[in-house]
Formats: C-alpha cells, sequence, structure tokens
C-alpha cells in the first residue's frame, strides 16, 4: 500500500482527538479543585509520494490538562494519569507538554516516514495533497471526585472533513485511575445494558426491528454494546458515543445513546462507580 493510501486508511480508523494554533501556554480558571492551563501546539511536514505528487501533512493539538491538584504528589499521578489516557503515550514521558509534542509527531508520522521527508516549500509541476489532523482535549463539567474530558478529532483531506470523532475519559480522582464499565456495572449485567442500549436507539431512530435498522444505515444489533466512550450525563444517567463506523456506516456519522439512572439502577450494584457517584451527589 503507498503512503498515502496507507495514511486514508489510518486516518479513518483513528480514535483520537483536537485542534491547534501557535505555541502559547495560558492559564485557565481553577474549577473542581483542579488548576488547568491551555496549551496550543501545531507543525506541518512534506513527504515525497511519487515524482509527480507531494503529500502535505499539518498536525495540531489543543488541550486543556491539570496544572496543580490538591498538592505536588496528586499533581504528578493525575498529570501522570492524563498521559497515559488521554494522550495515549508511553508513561517515559518528562511531563505533559513533552507528551502533547510527542502526540503532534506521531500524528505526523502516520503518513510518511523520514526517509521520504522533503523540504516544505513550492513544488512546481507536482501535485500537492493536502492532509491536516486537528485534536482538542477539553475538560467536562462533573462533579466532586471525577475529571471527565473530551476528546475530538478532525481529519482533513484537501479541505474536506474525513473522519470528526468523540471520545469521553473519566478519570478517578479518588484512585487516579481511569473509570470503565466494570466500575460501574457487574460483569454478568453488561449483557443486559447492552439490550437496553439496542432497545434504546430503535425508539431513538423511530424504528420497529432490526431490519429497519440496518436501512437507516446501521449494521446490526449485535454491533451496539457497552463500550467505555460515555460521560455522566446532566440528567442522572450515561450517555454512550459510537465513533463513525463502528455500528454504522460514513453517512450516519457519530450516535450518542443515553440511559437514565432508573432504567440502569437494576444492574448498578452498592459497590458500583455510578452508584457512589449519583449517591454522593444526589443527581
Amino acid at each position: 500500500m503507498n503512503i498515502i493510501s496507507r495514511c486514508v486508511a489510518i486516518c479513518i480508523i483513528m480514535q483520537l482527538v483536537m485542534a491547534g494554533c501557535g505555541n502559547n501556554v495560558a492559564n485557565n480558571d481553577e474549577t473542581g479543585g483542579i488548576k488547568s492551563v491551555h496549551v496550543s501546539q501545531e507543525d506541518s511536514m512534506a513527504f515525497e509520494y511519487d515524482a509527480k505528487r507531494i503529500c502535505v501533512v499539518k498536525s495540531g493539538i489543543d488541550a486543556v490538562y491539570p496544572q496543580y491538584y490538591m498538592n505536588d504528589t496528586l499533581t504528578r499521578q493525575l498529570q501522570s494519569l492524563y498521559i497515559t489516557e488521554i494522550l495515549n503515550v508511553a508513561q517515559d514521558s518528562a511531563d505533559v507538554q513533552d507528551a502533547i509534542a510527542t502526540v503532534l509527531e506521531m500524528q505526523i508520522r502516520q503518513f510518511g516516514d523520514s526517509k521520504d521527508e522533503v523540504l516544505y516549500g513550492i513544488f512546481p509541476n507536482k501535485r500537492v495533497l493536502h492532509y491536516s489532523i486537528v485534536t482538542n482535549i477539553t475538560p467536562l463539567q462533573t462533579k466532586g471526585d471525577i475529571a471527565a474530558f473530551c476528546k475530538r478529532e478532525t481529519v482533513n483531506k484537501d479541505g474536506e472533513a474525513t473522519v470528526d470523532t468523540h471520545h469521553y475519559i473519566n478519570l478517578d480522582l479518588t484512585s487516579m485511575s481511569r473509570i470503565d464499565v466494570y466500575d460501574l456495572f457487574a460483569e454478568d449485567a453488561l449483557s443486559y445494558v447492552s439490550s437496553l442500549l439496542k432497545n434504546k436507539l430503535l425508539e431513538q431512530l423511530n424504528v420497529k426491528d432490526e431490519d429497519e435498522l440496518i436501512g437507516q444505515g446501521y449494521f446490526n444489533l449485535d454491533n451496539i454494546t457497552v463500550n467505555n466512550n460515555f460521560y455522566f450525563n446532566e440528567k442522572g444517567g450515561i450517555t454512550w458515543n459510537y465513533v463513525t463506523y463502528e455500528i454504522a456506516c460514513y453517512s450516519v456519522g457519530e450516535t450518542q445513546i443515553s440511559l437514565n439512572y432508573d432504567e440502569l439502577s437494576p444492574y448498578i450494584s452498592s459497590k458500583s462507580r455510578l452508584y457512589t457517584y449519583l449517591k454522593k451527589h444526589e443527581i
């Protein structure tokens, strides 16, 4: 597979997220006990595709990350969690901004190796293929001991969006770990929650069965299962997000399905992270 075909294929399945401009850092207001910093970075590089074509790639990151939380020890733990769970960078990174720079480089390198690099400038008699990856990380409004983030990525080819995905990451500030579905429900309850999600989607789309669902561009009901791409919504329930191609074709785009506390309560044990969160904050 050539460089352009490979990079397009990779972009279609990427599940990152962001936007960027410049290289400035600005402090944000302190919320939820976390003092945050906003950082924007961008870079660009050109790769030789063949004798007649050049691939120019622009990569941008715009992120809000925790600068300080409670004390130095908890700050280091939270930043470490941010690096591994949100930026998806190995923990050997020195700090968050180093990790962000690593992400920037990783995004560009999906389009070509160093041996393919050419000087970025004017390319006479060559067609230029323009790609951009814009990733944005923003905090969500939560209560108490949870820090949640939305991670969005858009990929453009020649100015036209080809990918636009959102991922939601919830961090437990008490245990300094990522909250996943096993923190919410017992393993034997996941199939029941998945059934609730399937029925809710049929209701949202106003269709009566799987055949009608497929007619609207969804693959089949078996694709709709509990995943870790969720957030706690304002109504006291959970909203699950399914990115493009996960449960439906490209034209459908992303799908969100929400279940409220009353619907989920039969499957929540007293040890569930969801139970303690809802009870503590009386949502």
